[in-house]
């Protein structure tokens, strides 16, 4: 007689369609919250740019941004470039699908946390509220955010979610499907961002306290000789493997004349950075980086419960068999809190989100479990703190969302710079000037060189952030024009504009928006 082949129970049939149905939801709520246009940083331009650099034949992994030959790349990893490599091979420069190709990847990172949590609530006794810390996640305003931007963290978030996934599901003493997976999506998330390093060395500090000498050996092995390649090629390139790691020790990539920090300089960064996390950073990815409900009392107080509940999770994790999960947490909090503070976005938050509401929902179990007999209402935290996750992400949705279906009308009526601050808006309209008014082989000297470039499709230089004008003056007589914007006024203003204001005579006005003001200046050869 044939065995008759197995068939899923009503339980699972059930659980995937949950699945299904939260994944839907995040897909529903990034298309809500979808906006077609570029993101006003340079990040998105440069990658696009690096992609077709790769789909270019001659010059390699390179950038043409400023005037002569092109130049190595060496800071970005080509993992993402190569995913936009393969949209722009088929579509070309398609702003729209170059932004679903991050949609996809959010909606991804969705459906591996749902199975991340349910794998998690199975493992516990106990009730966990796997489907309401999954709905919190699904919904959450950060995920959202960055489903419509041509930034890392989309691809970045991705591979690391699979990674711990797979990892926590790596229980085996033998290096078997999942422990090859987990190990390659660990080296993909490397190269996406070089951040990803951390967990690679997570991963094996993980088997290491388990005890499993030959996964630690074999993954510490096949890990670095897959990593590697980088590194040498940036060593060959420049003498260094990440020009990351300088900007550790300095005081201010925007002001070199601060020097770098002192031993006590980054105990203070570290303390100050975990402290703006906390509250400012956080409370924007419970609500939206966008959203002026993120400096709201109740918001704040929300995340610092969060934060508060995460540690306690986290400690109870560590207290019992600290694993790669913990490894990574630690390491990359570590790494944000020392990286340059005037750098701080939510953005650096994204890989670590999961994972700080999945340990505070833990350490609310902890707590309610501690407090059972005399504080028996406590019980139900865990439902209540996720429940709150919940609210507070969709009333924000709520409130942004009929803002962002108004920028989509206005958008498809033909304002291709719909909701862009007016500085924004100017500087776009400023480099459509340069685009259709200049020769070819124009250089233009401004603030953001990368998306100069990329909107203009002109070489860019950008001025040295010095207060020594002859240093600056000698930068802006070498291109052909120069842009005075307002996008950045803290430099612009301190660095550029004295320097013009001391020598109007070697320049004239070609093009000025209305206020706030942005200027384009022709650079005379010769003062007239």
């Amino acid at each position: 007689m044939r065995n008759r082949p197995k068939t899923a129970s009503g339980s699972d049939v059930r659980s995937r369609w949950i699945v299904i149905a939260l994944v839907a939801t995040t897909v529903f709520l990034c298309a809500a919250h979808f906006d077609p246009k570029l993101h006003t940083g340079g990040d998105n331009a440069l990658y696009i740019l690096l992609s077709e650099s790769i789909r270019t034949v001659g010059d390699g992994y390179s950038t043409t941004i400023e005037p002569g030959p092109a130049v190595p790349h060496t800071l970005v990893p080509p993992g993402y470039p190569v995913l936009l490599a393969a949209v722009g091979a088929l579509f070309g420069r398609n702003i729209v699908l170059l932004k679903l190709l991050s949609l996809a990847l959010i909606a991804g990172t969705a459906w591996i946390f749902c199975l991340f949590v349910r794998d998690r609530a199975r493992n516990r006794e106990g009730p966990y509220p796997h489907l309401l810390l999954a709905l919190a996640f699904a919904v959450s305003p950060l995920l959202i955010d960055y489903s419509h931007w041509i930034l890392s963290e989309a691809p970045f978030a991705f591979f690391v979610m699979l990674s711990l996934f797979l990892l926590q599901r790596d229980s085996g003493e033998r290096e078997d499907r999942t422990f090859w997976l987990a190990l390659l999506a660990a080296v993909a998330s490397f190269y996406v961002r070089s951040v990803g390093a951390l967990l690679l060395v997570a991963a094996s500090a993980g088997y290491l306290v388990r005890r499993q000498w030959r996964k630690f050996l074999v993954h510490g092995v096949v890990g670095v000789a897959l990593t590697i390649p980088w590194l040498i090629r940036n060593r060959l390139l420049t003498g260094t493997t990440s020009s990351y790691l300088e900007q550790f020790s300095v005081a201010n990539i925007y002001d070199p004349e601060a020097g770098t920090l002192d031993l006590m300089g980054r105990v203070e960064r570290v303390l100050d950075n975990a402290w703006f996390y906390a509250t400012r950073e956080l409370p924007r990815a419970l609500v939206g980086s966008d959203s002026s409900w993120s400096t709201h009392p109740l918001v704040d107080a929300v995340a610092i419960v969060v934060c508060v509940l995460a540690i306690v999770g986290l400690v109870q994790a560590l207290r019992r068999r600290p694993g790669a999960l913990e490894f990574f947490f630690v390491l990359t909090f570590a790494a944000i809190t020392m990286f340059q503070s005037v750098a701080n976005d939510v953005r650096y938050l994204v890989p670590l989100l999961p994972l700080i509401l999945v340990y505070a929902i833990e350490g609310a179990l902890s707590v309610a479990e501690a407090a059972r007999r005399r504080v028996p209402r406590l019980r139900v935290l865990p439902a209540a703190l996720a429940g709150t996750l919940v609210g507070v992400a969709l009333l924000s949705a709520s409130a942004r969302i009929p803002r962002n279906v108004d920028m989509l009308s206005r958008y498809s009526a033909g304002d291709p710079y719909a909701d862009y601050h007016p500085v924004w808006r100017h500087f776009f309209e400023a480099a459509a000037y340069v685009r259709g008014a200049t020769p070819e082989d124009a250089v233009v000297t401004v603030r953001k060189p990368r998306l100069f470039r990329f909107l203009t499709d002109r070489r860019t230089r950008v001025f040295p952030f010095t207060t020594e004008r002859d240093s600056v003056l000698s930068v802006v007589l070498s291109t052909d024009y120069v842009v005075i914007d307002q996008v950045s006024r803290a430099t612009t203003a301190l660095y550029l504009v004295p320097v013009i204001e001391e020598n109007r005579d070697r320049f004239r006005c070609e093009y000025r928006s209305e206020q706030p003001y942005t200027y384009v200046c022709a650079v005379l050869d010769t003062p007239p």
